[in-house]
């Protein structure tokens, strides 16, 4: 697939996306939403990625949603289906089987938020703002706001959606928001390492993983529970990869995973 708004790099089970609308500070309008949105699904079913980079190209990642996009139809059936697009969108980032590492450099603003709080890392140039701007606007950050209240919590949320204050990298990984801060040769170093630990973990394991930690999040610890974590278990040791795993560790040896087939291709 070809996308206008997206560049997509592979190197070495590693996807980088980039959102390419630098003109516009990679503002997210219906194409780049649904683009976005189609990229993922590909890369879900894609054995040559294991881990997705998300970054911005220009010298933002990315200003929120189009305002233009926004005002295009006063309709309340068009604003319905922006509201769809976004939250099915932040959604489709926060459930992604696997791990996604958003790099933010420059300005985050409004729904620039909602592809942050999902994703499982988040690192930030030391420079960079953050803002839920949109009480500026006359409008809230709903769609954002599941995957925000998450990540750092109700209060916090709470102070920062109702202020719309600019704060920094280091405000943000004190909040919980970022995960490390550094500059961009730090950065680079850092997400290359954790690539390098995930690529080399069994694929099926890590996309298992984070099944099932959606799954027992905020959920009571009772014997249904109990028995969903032990079938999981018991699936994964039946497979290929816990056999070639177990027995790698035993004869000290470099584990040599097998390749998944992928049911779609970029």
């Amino acid at each position: 697939m070809t996308f206008e708004t997206l560049i997509i790099e592979n190197t070495g089970f590693v996807t980088t996306v980039w959102l390419s609308r630098p003109d516009r500070r990679n503002a997210i309008n219906l194409q780049l939403a649904t683009e976005l949105s189609a990229c993922m699904y590909h890369l879900e079913n894609d054995a040559k990625t294991r881990v997705v980079v998300l970054k911005g190209k220009g010298q933002h990642f990315c200003a929120g949603g189009d305002l233009n996009w926004m005002l295009q139809s006063p309709q309340l059936a068009a604003n319905e289906q922006t509201g769809f697009v976004l939250a099915s969108l932040f959604n489709q980032i926060y459930t992604f089987p696997k791990p996604i590492i958003t790099v933010v450099a420059g300005n985050a603003m409004g729904g620039a938020m909602g592809l942050i709080a999902g994703s499982d890392f988040v690192v930030a140039e030391s420079d960079a703002t953050f803002c839920f701007s949109e009480v500026k606007l006359g409008l809230a950050p709903a769609t954002i706001s599941p995957f925000v209240v998450k990540r750092i919590g109700e209060f916090r949320a709470r102070q920062l959606m109702t202020t719309a204050m600019a704060f920094t990298a280091s405000d943000a990984m004190k909040y919980g928001l970022v995960d490390k801060v550094g500059t961009s040769q730090e950065l680079d170093a850092f997400v290359n390492s954790i690539c390098n630990h995930i690529v080399g973990n069994a694929p099926e394991a890590v996309k298992t993983t984070k099944q099932i930690i959606n799954q027992v999040t905020h959920k009571e610890i009772d014997q249904p529970l109990s028995i969903y974590t032990a079938e999981m278990l018991l699936m994964l040791q039946e497979k290929a990869e816990a056999k070639e795993g177990i027995s790698a560790f035993l004869e000290k040896r470099k584990a040599v995973w097998p390749l998944a087939k992928s049911n779609n291709q970029l």
